[in-house]
């Protein structure tokens, strides 16, 4: 995600240009039909009060973003370090695309005039004229400190995002700045709701937590940018607005996670790559996140834990497991493992074609618990004749007491492989080829029988 923040910039840089420049530039906030991915709003949206950091008042935001968008950036991602980023691009019909969060905020009601949610519609900016979020056509910033309208995703390949929020408590901030219209904090909040100490020739904001509660929400803004050879064409996408977070006297309370929060992860697709680590092969197959999981793994999130994925594999015919390292920060789409753990005495170097089992489970970790495990995934594999992306063989885990593939399906019996050719069903029990070579054998007889008593008729006849 840093070379697309970079491109925002650079972005940003000429929309300015393009501006002064004269050159045609138009801006739309139009429907989704452009966009790669559905446009959802941040999921599960919890906020935590970190009492002890250096900022009585900051708050740490943590959110979810869908399978699909996640997909979507590792492609992004993966075209980037490809070189076929423009490629890649064509499919959608734009040039550059980019997503951020808004956090709106307020403190006891949110439809109090003036501690209520703060957005307004310099949220949007005006971009026909190059002023980003935030700004007048003056170029002046008109929101408050606490006021997040361009918050920085940190990885959005990764289903779990946090932001620190509520954070800077400066005289500048507090004051705002009058003459050019932007609101200070004093400005944002009711007198009674607030205590502005000086402590050691600094200022610092309280809010009694026991008294008041502050709430929060969030959306995400897309931005695509299409060139022609006249015109630079931006586009601004909100999504809809969060579930609402809050810290303080009505918030919600926590409770530690357990086992049954933790589903075993769902796993297919395994494929071999075309890179190497280690001078080894590396593996990747899908991760599909429940929304049961990433609302889990969201909340444990803002409250000092998190949830990790452990990666283990084998090549088939070792007796063991073995860890692997790669991917282990939950993320909905391609994950990947390097084999390079699996090498021993006897397999100085994992074979490209080697037929490779692998399977994953969760690790929970939350303050002041013992770390819990989920249940281990399905064993997925792919054929040593066939490993290509899309033709990959899903079984059941082995176990000691049942050394037999359990079907994929419960209700579909195990088919069972004849020993002979290997393909057939068996009929009876029986090598489709031993059936053939029984049925030759009766009608062989049979056309001795015949050939015999036709004979016979013929000699009696002399």
């Amino acid at each position: 995600m840093n070379r697309i923040v970079i491109k925002k910039i650079v972005s940003a840089v000429l929309i300015f240009v393009c501006v002064l420049s004269g050159m045609r530039f138009s801006v739309s906030a139009a429907g989704e039909e452009k966009l790669p991915f559905q446009l959802v709003a941040p999921a599960y949206v919890t906020a935590e009060w970190l009492e002890t950091n250096d900022s009585p008042t900051t708050t740490k935001i943590t959110y979810s973003l869908s399978n699909e968008m996640t997909d979507f950036f590792k492609q992004l991602e993966n075209a980037h370090l490809d070189d076929n980023y423009e490629e890649f691009m064509s499919k959608y019909g734009i040039d550059e695309i980019s997503m951020t969060t808004q956090v709106d905020w307020a403190v006891d009601d949110v439809n109090d005039p003036v501690s209520g949610w703060h957005c307004n519609d310099f949220w949007k900016g005006v971009p026909e004229e190059g002023m980003g979020f935030g700004y007048d056509s003056e170029g002046r910033c008109r929101v408050g400190e606490w006021d997040i309208v361009d918050g920085w995703i940190g990885n959005g390949t990764e289903t779990v995002n946090d932001h620190w929020v509520t954070r800077y408590v400066s005289e500048d901030a507090f004051n705002g700045n009058p003459d050019e219209g932007r609101p200070g904090l004093k400005d944002q909040m009711n007198p009674d709701q607030y205590e502005y100490k000086y402590e050691d020739g600094d200022g610092n904001l309280y809010i009694d937590y026991e008294k008041h509660t502050v709430y929060f929400r969030m959306r995400f803004v897309v931005t695509t940018t299409q060139w022609t050879d006249d015109e630079m064409i931006v586009e601004n996408y909100y999504s809809d607005w969060s579930n609402i977070a809050s810290v303080g006297k009505d918030a919600e309370k926590f409770e530690p996670l357990t086992k049954a929060d933790l589903p075993a992860p769902e796993i297919t697709g395994l494929r071999m790559t075309d890179h190497d680590f280690n001078d080894n092969p590396v593996v990747a197959f899908t991760l599909t996140v429940p929304d049961s999981l990433a609302k889990n793994a969201t909340e444990l999130e803002a409250h000092g834990g998190t949830i990790v994925i452990e990666v283990e594999g084998r090549v088939k015919g070792d007796p063991e497991f073995v860890g692997l390292q790669g991917d282990w920060i939950i993320k909905a789409g391609e994950m990947e493992a390097a084999l390079f753990s699996l090498v021993n005495d006897d397999r100085p170097t994992v074979p490209k074609d080697a037929e490779v089992e692998l399977r994953c489970r969760y690790c929970m970790r939350q303050p002041d618990q013992d770390d819990i495990y989920s249940d281990w995934s399905k064993v997925i594999t792919f054929g040593t004749d066939d490993i290509t992306q899309g033709a990959n063989e899903t079984i059941e885990e082995k176990t000691e007491k049942d050394e037999e593939t359990k079907p994929a399906n419960p209700e579909t019996p195990a088919e069972k492989k004849c020993p002979i050719c290997h393909f057939c069903p068996q009929p009876l029990g029986l090598c489709i080829f031993i059936w053939l070579l029984i049925i030759l054998l009766i009608v062989a007889v049979i056309v001795v029988v015949v050939v015999i008593s036709r004979k016979k008729k013929k000699d009696g006849k002399k």
